[in-house]
């Protein structure tokens, strides 16, 4: 769809992308994902779905209870759902996840037909809290990819019952978090699986319920009850699982010849639900069989869904004949990978595996389930409706097939079991946006650009950091409580000026952007103001607030009992440091806005302050020896030792430590009577204790070597 990128890529618009099967929904995922600049994720609702599309599921991604959920506060029966007070401790995330969910710009759910609404709403939640957002998902833009007309959403009849009280029905686009919100339906209309105009206007009045009684009747002269495969290939599509099992194993006892087993190799964390296939897949010579993955080599020899004959086995080696063909190939086993998302030292998102998969990419096709048919194409389908069938199946079971003349019905199709939900006719007419799609992006892109500069720089979330902070402080074993309180009320002061500004500059570039729109102002000069905001908001967060922040860190990090506190204040700095990462890399349009010569060094990490000039700085600041010791859980004697270390620089203020008649005696035996040893210091004077003669020693001889 011409501008579809663009909409995604220069507006912060929420799509829903759907589309008939077979329009290439999957296709410009694919695309879109290698080409957006934008940090995206991929999730799906089930872990199949997640694998197939190379994301992850949503309830890992989000670490989302397996439980019903009511979007209220209001007390409910625990045993039946939970609320959103229950809800809420989950969002208690690693400081990795935190910081990659505040980092991501775009999410894209695949297959969100079977998407249930209250975990939409238990994901918006979690964005919410965490990206401290309170628009929908946290300001996130949504991609939402699917058709509603094809697999609905799962639930158990004692969960329907309580979750309708609160949605209207299940469908994604019935989530609280969608309410006045609802996102730009774009549909793909190009059918690349059919070709027959016939068979396309047939499906396309299954899939809408307006399927007329001639055209039934069109359909229903596929019907033979007694047909039985000849020579050619056809799949049987089945309503569940046990169906189609069952038609496999008993097709596959009927030929002759040895079983031959082939094993999965399963490494790391890969999780059994969400196996691609079998665990270990049983096969003899002459079975029919599906591919389940494309051929990812330049021969692009078979697709998934493609069917194949089983020729040879060995026990490593298998090959099939390609059906329609002649040509026989050699198979080899193909990986999928189980995989979570992370931020990189560049705050760019990237995928870690966590496990793989590897099997033969192909099973037992005489027979598939629905579920497992959805995004295959077949030449030759039998297909049983029957009363079984769901929402949706009818259509997806029938579109499967390239033609009408390669379909097999073995029960008659009638009006009862074409049916689909009105609301999502409703939802698709209100929503529906394909022809505003350029004028959408030609009107919203500067509003879009400058939005994301203005979010960009703003601070209103840097007081309460401080705050946060501030009352670590108040509460920890810091020593100097005046030094941190006239801290804290100089950044405070400096992050409400900052915020101030940053809502000054919000306002100013907001009635710059209208004026250019309006023709009184040029781009240049919007492009010069946001120059200059991005460049001083940088470098006075930096000076103003970073800095200070890391010097007092640096003084704290690594003392006894100081561990909360630290925790806390390196929070508080990485998120700071986030910020300025961040706006680093803020661009108008195509332009950076950032000037690379001003970078600082926004690590969070400092050298461990050396004990003994912790203890020097406690000294400096009048505290004695004794308190010391106290404040620093040491004995006294370790105390003197710092001291003594001290002394080797010059640095030392040895008349805070003795009276002036011990240096002037210690001085005149130093300079006529040298000694050697400790031990021959405390024989020549007796009084002194060895600390004391250790920190003299150390004082003189600098002086003398200076």
């Amino acid at each position: 769809m011409d501008g579809l990128f663009d909409l995604l890529e220069n507006t912060g618009r929420s799509v829903f992308l759907t589309g008939k099967a077979g329009t290439g929904k999957t296709t410009f995922l694919n695309d879109f994902v290698s080409k957006t600049r934008k940090k995206h994720i991929i999730v799906a609702p089930t872990g199949i779905a997640a694998i197939n599309a190379g994301g992850v599921t949503i309830h890992s991604m989000f670490g989302l209870p397996l439980r019903n959920f009511v979007p209220t506060t209001e007390n409910i029966d625990r045993s039946a759902a939970m609320n959103i007070p229950d809800l809420m401790p989950h969002f208690k995330y690693r400081k990795d996840k935190l910081k990659l969910l505040r980092e991501v710009e775009i999410i894209i759910i695949d297959e969100v037909s079977m998407l249930r609404a209250d975990v939409l709403d238990m994901m918006d939640l979690s964005l919410r809290h965490v990206r401290r957002n309170p628009r929908p998902f946290g300001g996130a833009q949504m991609l939402f990819i699917g058709d509603l007309y094809q697999l609905p959403p799962v639930v158990r009849e004692d969960a329907e019952r309580v979750l309708s009280r609160y949605y209207p029905s299940l469908f994604f686009f019935e989530a609280y978090a969608l309410r006045g919100n609802q996102p730009l339906t774009v549909e793909l209309t190009k059918i690349y699986r059919q070709t027959d105009e016939h068979f396309v206007s047939l499906l396309n009045a299954i899939r809408n319920s307006t399927v007329t009684e001639k055209e039934l009747e069109a359909l229903n002269r596929r019907y033979q009850p007694d047909f039985e495969p000849g020579a050619d290939t056809y799949v049987y599509l089945c309503s569940h699982n046990r169906m189609a099992d069952a038609i496999n194993q008993k097709k596959l006892n009927e030929l002759g010849g040895n079983t031959y087993r082939y094993k999965a190799d399963v490494s790391g964390s890969f999780s059994e639900s969400q196996y691609p296939n079998d665990e270990e897949l049983e096969l003899k010579i002459g079975a029919q069989v599906m591919f389940i993955r494309n051929d990812t080599s330049t021969d692009k020899k078979y697709f998934n869904g493609k069917l194949a004959e089983v020729s040879e086995l060995t026990d490593e080696k298998i090959k099939v004949i390609l059906a329609d063909s002649d040509e026989e190939i050699t198979l080899s086993r193909e990986k999928w990978e189980q995989k979570r998302y992370f931020l990189d030292g560049e705050k760019k998102i990237q995928e870690e595996i966590l496990g793989s998969y590897e099997q033969f990419p192909i099973r037992l096709a005489w027979a598939v389930t629905i579920h497992k048919s959805q995004g295959l194409t077949f030449d030759r389908l039998i297909v049983d409706a029957g009363k079984s069938f769901a929402s949706g199946q009818v259509y997806v079971a029938l579109s499967r097939c390239r033609t009408l003349d390669g379909i097999v019905l073995k029960s008659k199709i009638t009006p009862d079991i074409i049916f689909s939900d009105k609301r999502i006719a409703v939802f698709h007419r209100d929503t529906h946006a394909n022809a505003e799609v350029k004028n959408i992006v030609e009107r919203e892109k500067y509003d879009f650009s400058i939005g994301k500069i203005i979010d960009g720089l703003q601070l209103s979330w840097l007081k309460r950091g401080i705050d946060e902070w501030y009352a670590f402080a108040l509460a920890s074993r810091f020593s100097d409580k005046k030094k941190l309180a006239a801290l804290n009320h100089s950044l405070i002061a400096e992050a409400e000026n900052l915020n101030a500004i940053s809502q000054k500059f919000s306002r100013i570039l907001r009635q710059m952007t209208v004026a250019f729109v309006e023709g009184e102002t040029p781009w240049t000069d919007i492009e010069a103001k946001a120059e200059g905001a991005v460049n001083f908001f940088y470098n006075s967060v930096t000076e103003k607030i970073f800095e200070p922040l890391k010097d007092v860190y640096a003084e704290s990090k690594g003392v006894k009992g100081l561990k909360a506190y630290n925790e806390s204040l390196q929070s508080l700095l990485d998120e700071i440091a986030d910020y300025l990462e961040r706006i680093t890399d803020l661009h108008l349009l195509d332009r950076a806005l950032f000037k690379a010569t001003d970078k600082a060094d926004l690590s969070v990490k400092v050298k461990k302050k050396p004990t003994h000039l912790v203890t020097y700085a406690l000294f400096e600041d009048g505290k004695s020896p004794g308190e010391i010791a106290k404040e620093r859980g040491l004995v006294t004697s370790t105390v003197y030792g710092h001291l003594a270390k001290v002394a080797e620089t010059g640095l030392l203020d040895i008349g805070r430590l003795f009276p002036q008649s011990k240096i002037d005696e210690f001085r005149t035996l130093f300079a006529t009577d040298y000694r050697h040893t400790l031990n021959d210091w405390k024989v020549a004077l007796p009084d002194f204790e060895y600390h004391e003669l250790r920190i003299l020693l150390n004082y003189f001889l600098f002086k003398k070597k200076k």
